[in-house]
């Protein structure tokens, strides 16, 4: 799923950095460097989808508690933010909101579930 998302987001990442130098500048953008792109993000989107299985192991083990992670919910979107902002290999705002609002709904949706796993 992280691919497929980062397949969605990848033409408007690119389009606000082929844009970013005006209408003036030639982009000279190569094979090697687009692959190398492409690549980056299908990784990091894919890495950051990973992110609520790790969350509910780790409640299904005890190390953590739904109410444990609700009282972290201010830590855990600065962390997100900085997670997203280091892990996108471009500097748009796209491709770190687009990484980055789905990581927070993740993080929600593994209290949801820690919590029905609780009961």
């Amino acid at each position: 799923m992280g691919a497929v998302f980062a397949y969605v987001t990848l033409p408007k990442a690119l389009d606000f950095l082929l844009g970013f130098a005006g209408e003036f500048a030639v982009p000279l953008i190569t094979f090697d460097r687009y692959v190398g792109f492409v690549t980056l993000v299908t990784l990091a989107f894919g890495l950051s989808f990973l992110f609520p299985v790790v969350l509910v192991f780790l409640e299904a083990v005890h190390i953590l508690s739904p109410r444990l992670l609700s009282s972290w919910r201010r830590w855990a979107i600065l962390g997100i933010a900085i997670f997203s902002a280091v892990i996108t290999p471009s500097s748009d705002p796209y491709t770190m909101m687009a990484m980055m609002i789905p990581m927070y709904l993740f993080y929600e949706g593994s209290i949801i579930i820690g919590r029905m796993m609780k009961r």
